[in-house]
């Protein structure tokens, strides 16, 4: 079969089986290749088939039987539902794309940071001094994780106003394995729960494959609509509400002190779990508390990273919750993967507690909000759209205003030049079609990105 540039193998079959399926040649009521005849006839192990058949039933394309195996739905999406997404097979090789590009592509869809913008010396200087050391690196560690890097995030956080003790702080690789735990702590399959629209690629993925029906709650540039929140706190009871309230991947866009009040009322009155991602807390402003402070940690589940701030290498994040939760978050996590990495936390905690850690984060704050100027300048002069307010965020959610444009044609076109892009179909629940996309201000210093988004604009 013909597929989209270098898809994964999971893409591809989706891609497969959603043409067929919007094309007319798998008809309603279809049943698709067992997962053993489709692993024989693509070569490819039953794992990836089943993955492939999870996300087409998670996108209404597939029905799955128990027992009896996959069937096209009789009522299969509608040609104005395929009309309101991106193409399947694009949104798939955009996300394959978006987590392995080439070494020399231009990257202003990047979700991360330059290697040059983070303190790349300090980790240096950190592990030499802990080669010098004389404590141990090489045992498994505390459960918990280091304990002087949980002083340290209660410490921070209590500054914060966040009432964690280190006894309930559970480290964890990375925030993605923080969103991992919690998923496993407190969801079922089939259980309903409520994300932000748009939002965090990697938690909408990794509900897809919990088999956690997620509803996007729309957001606006002072974070969700809190009315829709309500009448979908309403309608579908859901366990828990999701939420990056500050600095937010992918528009950049915060809380403001109003929604955060009223998002923690609703929760209360609807007995829903708020799960707060604050990976980027350190570079948010002082006078925006988290939604833990708010809550005294009663009813909010915290976590957030050092990947913003040191180095992404490190994969250190951290989660907090009341005690049963955060209990409940260590038994999970010692059943899936017993430590969290002593070596990479003692690093964290070196560079932590060398004194710079203030200075460091200004200096990223000022970096960041200097380059945010420079590109809404740069996009001004284009006519394209910002749509929240600066801030200290490498994220801009951007489009260039044009009745017709399409994000994804876009970044087909950007992928020619070597230039990765992320339209905003990716970033939602269902991946449904916007005419938004996220541009990385970190990754905007090269002119090869303007004169492409110029081309594009006077095209």
């Amino acid at each position: 079969m013909e597929v989209a540039r270098k898809a994964s193998r999971i893409g591809q079959l989706v891609q497969h089986f959603s043409g067929l399926i919007e094309h007319g040649q798998l008809s309603p009521g279809a049943r698709l290749p067992s997962i053993r005849a489709a692993a024989k006839e693509f070569d490819v192990s039953t794992f990836t088939v089943v993955q492939a058949y999870d996300r087409l039933v998670a996108l209404g394309y597939i029905d799955a039987r128990k027992g009896d195996g996959f069937f096209v739905p009789q009522t299969s999406p509608s040609k104005q539902q395929q009309r309101s997404s991106a193409p399947l097979g694009d949104v798939y090789w955009l996300l394959d794309d978006a987590f392995h590009p080439d070494a020399d592509a231009l990257q202003p869809g990047s979700g991360g940071l330059p290697d040059a913008w983070l303190d790349e010396p300090g980790l240096h200087l950190a592990l030499r001094a802990l080669g010098r050391a004389n404590g141990l690196v090489a045992e498994y560690g505390e459960s918990r994780g280091n304990l002087g890097l949980r002083n340290w995030v209660q410490r921070y956080l209590g500054d914060r106003g966040v009432p964690a003790q280190a006894e309930h702080i559970v480290l964890t690789n990375g925030a993605s394995q923080a969103l991992n735990l919690v998923i496993r702590a407190l969801l079922q399959p089939g259980d309903c729960v409520l994300v932000d629209d748009p939002g965090y690629i990697n938690l909408l993925a990794n509900l897809r494959d919990h088999k956690i029906k997620a509803i996007g709650v729309p957001w606006t540039p002072q974070g969700p609509d809190v009315e829709k929140l309500g009448e979908l706190l309403q309608l579908h009871q859901p366990k828990a509400f999701f939420t990056n309230p500050w600095l937010q991947n992918p528009t950049g866009a915060s809380y403001s002190p109003a929604t955060a009040h009223r998002v923690l009322q609703l929760a209360d009155t609807h007995d829903c779990w708020i799960v707060e991602d604050d990976v980027s807390g350190q570079l948010a402003p002082d006078n925006l508390p988290p939604l833990a402070a708010l809550d005294n940690l009663q009813r909010v589940i915290h976590l957030g990273s050092f990947s913003k701030s040191l180095a992404a290498s490190l994969r250190v994040g951290f989660v907090t919750a009341e005690p049963a939760v955060a209990e409940a978050l260590l038994h999970y996590k010692m059943t899936t993967g017993l430590y969290s990495s002593q070596l990479c936390e003692q690093l964290a905690l070196q560079m932590l507690s060398d004194g710079t850690q203030r200075k460091r984060c200004q200096k990223l704050r000022d970096r960041l909000l200097n380059a945010q100027l420079s590109a809404r300048q740069q996009l001004q002069q284009l006519g394209w759209q910002c749509w929240a307010p600066a801030a200290p965020t490498p994220y801009l959610w951007i489009s260039s205003g044009q009745a017709d444009f399409d994000p994804v044609a876009l970044t087909r076109a950007g992928l020619k030049q070597n230039i990765l892009l992320s339209p905003g179909c990716i970033f939602r629940p269902g991946l449904e079609a916007t005419p938004w996309l996220r541009f990385n201000v970190a990754f905007g210093a090269d002119p090869a990105v303007w004169r492409f988004l110029a081309e594009a604009t006077q095209g």
